[in-house]
C-alpha cells in the first residue's frame, strides 16, 4: 500500500465504532445517485439540441414539406 492509503487505514482503525458508522454513512452518501432534475419535455428537447435548436428536426422538416405538397396538389 502507498503511504497515503496506509495513513488513512490507520486513521480509520483508530476511530470509535460510532465514528466508523458516521464515516460509512458519509461515504455512502457521496456514492449515492443524485435525484434527477425534473424539467418539461420542451426544456429537455431544447437542452439536448443545444446550439442547433433553431434547425428543425427531420420530422418538422418532413411535415413542412408535406404541407407544401398538399398545397400544390390542391391548386386548381
Amino acid at each position: 500500500m502507498s503511504e497515503q492509503v496506509q495513513t488513512i487505514v490507520e486513521a480509520v482503525r483508530s476511530l470509535s465504532a460510532e465514528q466508523r458508522q458516521e464515516l460509512m454513512e458519509a461515504l455512502a452518501a457521496i456514492g449515492a445517485p443524485r435525484r434527477p432534475v425534473t424539467m418539461s419535455r420542451k426544456q429537455l428537447i431544447d437542452s439536448i439540441k443545444g446550439k442547433y435548436r433553431h434547425i428543425p428536426t427531420s420530422s418538422e422538416s418532413f411535415m413542412s414539406r408535406k404541407r407544401e405538397d398538399v398545397t400544390l396538389e390542391s391548386w386548381p
